[in-house]
């Protein structure tokens, strides 16, 4: 599909597709005499020029394409018919490499590790270039009216992908947790100002050849600016781009208004750019009227994510490729739910009171792990259970059925502060790469043998590269359980039931969770990542005692984990465990 024009109004001719319009300009402006002495002056040398690329490896073949974008728009009389279609072609050569090198990043995103250092300023170097030609193409296309029809049937397509080039560059200093830079925020206000100044802020085109879904100005930054106040300092990055793309499936569900409006709670000044902030509960709720004040909310959007979640928990998202193939449909699930939070009339906020303090502790990593360290409850009467089948068990765990030494390594790092669920501290730079967003960690005092079992919650790199951590606990007196269900049929929830049947009982470790007050009343529990069956029912092996308890909700995935509510049943006297 070309790139489809809707005149909204404003006196354009009929939608037509983007190449006709892009072979129409270049066989107007060939007539054109005075062309800058430049390689890429010429479209056919300029497409020979990028036919080239595609022998590089990907990140060479974009910093290419990096260097001729500054080229092209830094080389005086151009023209902005001509150099809008070049960087435009530019644009368009990158988009496989962009695609590929971005997915090579989120596979494996450590903030200080050095090939993926690596591969984010190669991609955050060309997505600046390309704005910056971008931002200049718009500039010269002024005043709209009296460009070539040609031109200025492409101007909202220069619009929407110079704010969306500059979303690009918010995502990713928002993957590596750092400020995003100011520069940002001055060319995303400048360039939505032009597009309303040009009454094109609401003009629907598709973005680029192929795309199926329209979009403006207006919804392009919406999307950049509602990602920014989902709390992405709480995403992992990959989690990061799902919300980016769940952004742009929804984005006709939000709000951008000129007045003050209970529904959109953010607000923004064009004159004065920077990160939005909320109106309720400040001393500013109502600021004085301005012409420059935007206003932006999401609230309409929230009955739609909860349809999409609904969908996802009844498995109907795992026949479709919403948000992308690559992503998991737990994944998605995920981020859905984050959404769903921070998009609603009442977002979570920090409100805890945080002590200062300077202590060193050690830190572990991955379920298993953890499993292996906390208190063990072993099931006294696991029966019809042969020394053979315990090994075979153990082994297929991971997790150890008697206490007995186990191998291994902790990293030591700083706490700063602390409140009465969580700490804050420096991820060292000699942590490995496991350290992001939603990582399962077991910390202790150097001094004390007890293992608290944590959640890394938010992470922000300063400017001198420090990574700051937040750390939820989960809970200060974690003991490690087993489940068991009867027979047949188990396999679909355990991963590591008898292939020969010979188990009268299927087994399920898991961690249990008290609540705060260290009761398991409302204890949660973690297990091990794909063993979550929503309402299935157990047996909790508790020493000489059995309780049954029933699955209620998956809270939270990992890489290696689940984590899930359990309701209590009555015991066979009539009785809830307690």
């Amino acid at each position: 599909m070309g790139y489809g024009f809707s005149t909204m109004n404003h006196g354009f001719r009929p939608a037509t597709t983007f190449y006709g319009v892009y072979r129409q300009m270049f066989s107007w402006i060939k007539e054109l005499h005075g062309a800058p002495d430049h390689p890429m002056a010429d479209l056919a040398a300029a497409r020979n020029l990028l036919a080239e690329l595609s022998e590089l490896d990907p990140l060479k073949a974009l910093a290419e394409i990096t260097i001729w974008l500054i080229s092209v728009k830094d080389t005086p009389n151009f023209g902005a018919e001509r150099r809008t279609g070049i960087v435009m072609l530019l644009d368009e050569t990158a988009q496989s490499f962009h695609a590929e090198l971005l997915g090579e990043y989120l596979a494996a995103p450590h903030l200080q590790d050095f090939h993926g250092m690596y591969l984010w300023q190669g991609i955050h170097a060309y997505m600046k270039a390309l704005a910056e030609a971008y931002r200049l193409c718009a500039h010269e296309c002024q005043p709209p009216e009296k460009q070539a029809l040609a031109l200025r049937e492409l101007i909202p397509v220069i619009y929407v992908r110079l704010i969306r080039s500059l979303a690009e560059q918010m995502k990713l200093e928002l993957m590596r947790y750092i400020e995003v830079e100011q520069p940002v925020w001055n060319q995303l206000y400048d360039a939505y100002q032009l597009a309303e100044a040009s009454q094109m802020a609401d003009s629907m085109v598709y973005a680029y050849a192929g795309h199926v879904i329209h979009t403006s100005p207006r919804r392009e930054l919406l999307r950049a600016l509602v990602v920014h106040e989902s709390s992405p300092g709480t995403l992992a990055p990959n989690h990061i781009e799902v919300s980016y793309r769940i952004a742009a499936r929804l984005v006709s569900f939000f709000d951008l208004k000129e007045q003050p409006a209970a529904d959109c709670p953010y607000v923004i000044d064009l004159a004065a750019p920077g990160a939005p902030h909320r109106t309720a509960g400040r001393a500013d709720a109502n600021p004085a009227a301005s012409p420059t004040l935007r206003y932006f909310g999401t609230l309409r959007a929230v009955a739609k994510v909860e349809e999409i979640i609904h969908q996802n928990e009844r498995g109907m998202i795992k026949q479709e490729n919403r948000f992308g193939n690559e992503f998991s449909p737990d994944g998605k699930l995920t981020v859905l739910k984050h959404l769903h939070t921070y998009w609603g009339s009442e977002p979570p906020h920090r409100h805890q009171e945080r002590r200062k303090i300077d202590v060193a502790i050690e830190v572990v990593h991955g379920y298993k792990t953890i499993g292996n360290l906390v208190p063990h409850i072993e099931p006294g009467h696991i029966e019809n259970l042969s020394e053979k089948d315990a090994a075979m068990l153990k082994e297929q765990s991971g997790i150890n059925l008697a206490e007995e030494k186990i191998d291994y390594t902790t990293e030591t790092w700083a706490v700063l502060d602390a409140s009465n669920d969580g700490v804050g501290g420096i991820m060292p730079r000699s942590a490995g790469p496991w350290g992001k967003i939603g990582a399962l960690c077991g910390l202790k005092a150097k001094e004390s043998k007890v293992w608290w079992v944590g959640m890394i919650r938010r992470i922000k790199t300063e400017p001198q590269g420090r990574v700051h951590v937040g750390m939820e606990i989960l809970a200060r007196k974690p003991v490690s359980v087993w489940l068991r269900i009867l027979g047949k049929g188990a396999e679909k929830v355990s991963n590591w039931a008898s292939s020969s049947g010979a188990f009268d009982y299927d087994y399920l470790h898991v961690i249990l969770l008290p609540d705060v007050h260290n009761s398991y009343l409302n204890a949660t529990m973690l297990m091990q990542s794909g063993t979550y069956l929503d309402g299935q029912i157990y047996e909790m092996m508790m020493g000489e005692k059995s309780r049954s308890i029933k699955l209620t909700a998956l809270l939270a995935e990992g890489e290696d984990y689940d984590q899930a509510s359990f309701q209590w049943l009555e015991t066979a006297h009539g009785q809830q465990a307690s």
